[in-house]
């Protein structure tokens, strides 16, 4: 048993003499008093860690992050590591924390706008934390938004959210030419838009330059091709959609500081370049119709 001891330490000694720039960053130390151990238990094996040095983190559990360092898999101390382990969170809507990922263990009710700590992904779940990280639980995550619900009168259109098919109706919800509005689920922005046409979806532009601001701020600082759940309010409709932010193509309105259209989906919908349903889309709007409900 000594033995193993000593070659564990001496294998995570010759580990941290090792650059770090290689590393997977998902969080970074923040203390010169942060050790690297074994186990989740202070009483094991350790090693120092640099502050500021990288590690990736697999887990969190209660007080203790499971994270990998050049391959070799220990324990740090949450309270050791910046916030990149964890973000925080709200709930959309009341709901239930429960012991487990599922909505069959133990559970307590909480309010909506309840702020949460996210740890992790567990199915449908999203584990959750107390800001301590004393107590751990799993929140569905339809129920979890980055920001906060309106309680005002005005949330109540959340009922009103539907799933329309692009073939059956949803096209017409915001016609050629006309204005409507997108609603963030988990930045709670909402971004003025203008269909400029689109056959198999709709392309839409930003209103104004102060609208490509906030779209921009929901793509998280950055224009992709990623799928983000939103909520299309033309026409009197509230309609689950899903949509990218990259502008590409043409555009109709020139002084907004976006150089094209993007896309936004329904259910049904297809794509331009392969006339086919993206199922990434289908995901996000159906993520967007379970937040509201």
């Amino acid at each position: 048993m000594k033995y193993l001891q000593k070659t564990l330490c001496a294998l995570l000694i010759a580990l941290l003499a090792l650059p770090t720039g290689a590393l997977a960053t998902s969080a970074k130390v923040n203390s010169d008093s942060a050790r690297f151990y074994s186990s989740d238990s202070t009483s094991s094996n350790s090693v120092s860690l640099e502050k500021g040095m990288s590690v990736s983190v697999k887990d969190v559990s209660g007080s203790w992050a499971k994270v990998s360092i050049k391959g070799v898999t220990g324990y740090v101390p949450v309270k050791y590591l910046n916030s990149a382990s964890r973000y925080t969170a709200y709930t959309s809507k009341s709901t239930y924390v429960y012991k487990s990922a599922s909505t069959s263990s133990d559970k307590v009710s909480v309010g909506v706008n309840t702020k949460l700590y996210v740890v992790g992904v567990s199915g449908d779940f999203l584990r959750v934390q107390n800001s301590s990280g004393s107590k751990t639980g799993y929140v569905p995550a339809s129920a979890v938004s980055r920001g906060k619900t309106s309680t005002s009168s005005g949330a109540s259109w959340k009922s009103k959210v539907v799933k329309m098919n692009w073939y059956d109706g949803g096209s017409g919800v915001l016609d050629t030419g006309d204005y409507g509005y997108i609603y963030d689920i988990d930045t709670g922005i909402t971004v003025r838009i203008k269909r400029m046409g689109g056959h198999s979806h709709a392309d839409v532009e930003p209103a104004t330059a102060a609208d490509t601001a906030k779209l921009k701020k929901i793509a998280g600082g950055s224009f992709s091709w990623d799928c983000i759940p939103v909520i299309l309010h033309a026409d009197g409709k509230y309609v689950a959609c899903s949509i990218n932010t990259m502008p590409h193509g043409d555009q109709t309105i020139t002084n907004n500081g976006y150089d094209g259209q993007f896309c936004l989906h329904m259910v049904g919908s297809k794509t331009h370049g392969t006339d086919s349903v993206n199922e990434e889309h289908q995901s996000a709007i159906n993520k967007a119709y379970n937040w509201a409900h």
